[in-house]
C-alpha cells in the first residue's frame, strides 16, 4: 500500500477536481490506517460537509482539532460547517479559536460577524464586520457592515462603509437603494436622488426607488450632484 502522504494527496487531487467517490475512498483508507491524521480528517470532513453530511462533518472537524488545537484553517472551516447546521452559538466560539490563533484571518473575522448577526448580536457582528474591512474586506463585506452599522443608528459611519463598498462593485443595485435610503433619512436629498438614479440604471423596474426619487424631486430639485467620496 503507498504511504499514508501519497495516498493523502491524491485524495486532495480528486477532490479538488471533482472526484469525490474516489476522495472519499481514499481519505477512509488513510485514516484506516493512520486514525489520528488530523489533516486527513480535516479534508475528508470537508468533503463529507461538501456532499451535505453536516453532522458526520461536524464530528470529523470536532475530532481533527481535538489532534491539533492550533490549525487555524481547520477552525475556520469547522465553524462554517456549524453556520450551515445553523449552530451559530458554537460558529462564534469556534471563529473566535481561529483568531486567538491568528488575529488577521480575514476569513474568522468576516465569518465571526456572520455568526453574530445570526446571534442576533449586532453590535458584536458590526464590529467583527469593522475589523473584516481594517484588513481589506471585498464589497459584500463592506455591505454587511454598512447594513449593521445603519441598524445601530451609526448612519454617516454606514454611509462610509458602503460608499466603499460601490466604489469597489458599482453594480450592486442594494447598495445603491441603501445609500439612497440613509441620505434620505439624514435630509441630503441631492446625494439621495444620485443614488436612487444609480438604483434605476441597475434596475430600470424597481418601483419603489422610481417613487422614492420623483418625492425627492418635489422636496428639492436634484443638482446631479455625484456622491462624496468617503
Amino acid at each position: 500500500m503507498p504511504a499514508t502522504g501519497a495516498l493523502l494527496a491524491r485524495a486532495f487531487d480528486h477532490h479538488q477536481t471533482g472526484g469525490f467517490e474516489e476522495a472519499e475512498a481514499l481519505y477512509r483508507d488513510v485514516l484506516q490506517s493512520d486514525p489520528a491524521n488530523s489533516e486527513a480528517l480535516h479534508r475528508y470532513g470537508l468533503l463529507i460537509a461538501q456532499l451535505g453530511r453536516l453532522e458526520e462533518a461536524d464530528l470529523l472537524l470536532v475530532h481533527a482539532l481535538v489532534l491539533e488545537p492550533a490549525d487555524a484553517e481547520a477552525a475556520v472551516n469547522h465553524a462554517k460547517i456549524l453556520r450551515a447546521l445553523g449552530r451559530p452559538d458554537r460558529a462564534a466560539h469556534r471563529f473566535r479559536h481561529a483568531l486567538s490563533l491568528s488575529p488577521t484571518l480575514l476569513a474568522a473575522q468576516e465569518g465571526l460577524g456572520h455568526a453574530e448577526r445570526e446571534r442576533g448580536d449586532e453590535p458584536a457582528a458590526a464590529g467583527a464586520y469593522g475589523r473584516a474591512a481594517l484588513l481589506g474586506a471585498g464589497a459584500a463585506l463592506l455591505h454587511r457592515w454598512g447594513m449593521a452599522l445603519d441598524g445601530l443608528g451609526r448612519s454617516e459611519d454606514a454611509v462610509a462603509a458602503l460608499r466603499r463598498s460601490a466604489g469597489l462593485d458599482p453594480t450592486v443595485p442594494s447598495v445603491a437603494a441603501r445609500l439612497a435610503a440613509i441620505l434620505c433619512r439624514l435630509g441630503r436629498h441631492d446625494e439621495s436622488a444620485w443614488w436612487y438614479r444609480r438604483m434605476l440604471v441597475l434596475q430600470p423596474g424597481h418601483a419603489e426607488a422610481r417613487h422614492a426619487r420623483t418625492v425627492i424631486a418635489g422636496r428639492s430639485i436634484g443638482k446631479g450632484d455625484g456622491p462624496i467620496q468617503a
